[in-house]
């Protein structure tokens, strides 16, 4: 990515903090429990404004570390097809691409999957998939990278099924 657009992002990010207050839930205390609302938060925000926002996120956060293919040519963060260190587990693709990606999902969607390593359907991921909520990600920085992720290119790179390990039982302390 050139200097050039870091740049222009960066302007795009400094110059919609409004925007952003926009897209925080009333009550931030409750974000994280709650999930994330898509119609109530993404109404009247600029998308290029979030869509930069995320990209900055996506950098600070290393997304591509487990959901960029090492072959530039597969596009950006379009998911491995090599299992991630210690584990069973892919980087899945991250486009809105229809067959290998997350075109189904809506930005409320890949929000909850960011803050609560959840899947669309409210089942959980791999562990290797942090619940960024647990570290302090709001809602405002989970769909910021969501409108991102959605206006990447789609990119068509199956990525095979990741293996989780069995989740344990809840109170199990070990």
């Amino acid at each position: 990515m050139s200097r050039a657009l870091v740049a222009a992002l960066a302007l795009v990010v400094a110059s919609s903090t409004t925007a952003m207050a926009a897209c925080r839930p009333p009550d931030a205390g409750t974000e994280a429990e709650a999930g994330v609302s898509d119609a109530g938060l993404v109404a009247d925000v600029n998308t290029e404004s979030m869509a930069g926002q995320g990209y900055l996120a996506v950098e600070a956060r290393a997304c591509g570390q487990c959901h960029q293919s090492p072959d530039p040519e597969d596009g950006v963060l379009s998911g491995q097809t090599t299992a991630l260190p210690g584990t069973q587990a892919y980087g899945s693709n991250l486009t809105p691409d229809p067959d290998t990606g997350m075109d189904a999902w809506d930005a409320g969607a890949i929000a909850r999957a960011i803050l609560h390593g959840v899947d669309d359907q409210g089942q959980p991921l791999c562990p290797s998939m942090p619940a960024y909520a647990d570290g302090g990600m709001g809602a405002a920085e989970a769909l910021a990278i969501a409108t991102y992720l959605q206006t990447l290119t789609p990119v068509w790179h199956p990525v095979p099924a990741s293996m989780c390990p069995p989740l344990k039982p809840a109170g199990d302390g070990g």
